[in-house]
């Protein structure tokens, strides 16, 4: 018995003798060690974390499938340098590793590992943050031929009655809401009753000023302003014709309120609005466009990329107006 007992005193010795010495190990490591030898305890090593060496494997490997030369989702582009700086300028690039509030989670389906994102972290804390650069989009200013007194269907009649009333539910494709179909010209003329040179005589124009129960969009939809029923007006006066024109293209100062507020009024805000919030997403305001850009839905969605929902549904967004979102996001939202 006292030979058991002895033998037993002997194991419970040398168990606390190994577990002091790896305590005095671990407690020198980290009260001794100089402030960069720490980075190399355990098996996440940060010491000399480089582009080239680290940051771009790790991208390779996780990001490239989806934001490639061929197939940038959401505008962003991990295959360059220059390009994926700019996820980290807008806070894109760590906000969606790191699952932050915001942020749609990347890679979709397999979180990185903590090691992966504490090198990517450690890398961008160390950047020289003046070499990032503000966009890749140059400053370009197309010269409109627009004539300042005619309204033009494709520019400004389709996508304000596609994005207030060819909804679903109410006047797109497959709902066609009492017959009547409002997701092209012939259509809008010809189930819209509408008579080219008189508003008053066309029942789609009636509809948006009536003030019964027949007011178009109905409630709780936001009736279209008086600036746009104007438009629609002036266009019917005009002849109501399927007319196009270039409106030109200024990249050079790109802003929420001069640019991008009038783009999102004219696509998005009839099905995105406070009081119908379509895909129970709302545009009302320049901190929910922010929202939507940080998170990458906003452009994965009007550039109709495979994972997000086709915006607007009806009429793809022109290469110019894509690329005045591109340039707003990438110069850090300008208000």
């Amino acid at each position: 018995m006292k030979v058991i007992l002895r033998r037993f005193t002997s194991i419970i010795f040398l168990f606390l003798f190994v577990t002091g010495i790896s305590c005095t190990n671990y407690q020198f490591e980290q009260y001794f060690l100089p402030e960069a030898e720490k980075d190399v305890i355990g098996e996440c090593d940060l010491l000399d974390i480089s582009y080239d060496s680290t940051i771009s494997q790790i991208l390779q490997q996780n990001c490239t499938a989806c934001h490639n030369n061929n197939s940038a989702a959401a505008g962003y582009n991990y295959e360059d340098y220059d390009l994926a700086l700019l996820s980290v300028r807008d806070g894109s690039l760590l906000g969606t590793i790191d699952n932050e509030s915001g942020f749609s989670p990347m890679p979709p389906g397999n979180t990185l590992d903590s090691c992966s994102i504490e090198k990517i972290r450690t890398w961008i804390v160390n950047l020289d943050q003046d070499s990032i650069p503000v966009d890749t989009i140059p400053d370009i200013e197309i010269v409109s031929n627009c004539d300042p007194d005619t309204v033009y269907f494709q520019n400004t009649i389709l996508p304000l009655v596609v994005s207030s009333c060819a909804t679903t539910g109410c006047h797109d494709q497959d709902s066609h809401k009492d017959g009547i179909i409002l997701t092209d010209y012939s259509s809008i003329l010809r189930t819209g009753k509408i008579k080219p040179g008189d508003p008053g005589d066309s029942e789609f124009f009636e509809s948006l000023t009536d003030d019964d129960d027949d007011l178009m969009p109905p409630p709780p939809n936001q009736p279209l302003t008086d600036d746009q029923i104007l438009l629609i007006n002036q266009w019917i006066l005009q002849g109501a014709q399927d007319n196009a024109c270039n409106d030109g293209c200024d990249t050079t100062n790109v802003t929420f309120a001069e640019t991008i507020w009038p783009v999102m009024q004219k696509y998005c805000t009839g099905c995105h609005s406070t009081a119908s919030p379509g895909g129970g997403i709302t545009i009302s305001s320049y901190g929910d466009l922010v929202t939507l850009a940080g998170n990458g839905s906003l452009m994965g969605s009007v550039r109709f990329e495979s994972g997000y929902s086709n915006m607007p549904t009806n009429q793809q967004l022109s290469e110019c107006n894509i690329n005045l979102l591109q340039k707003w996001i990438n110069d850090g939202f300008t208000e």
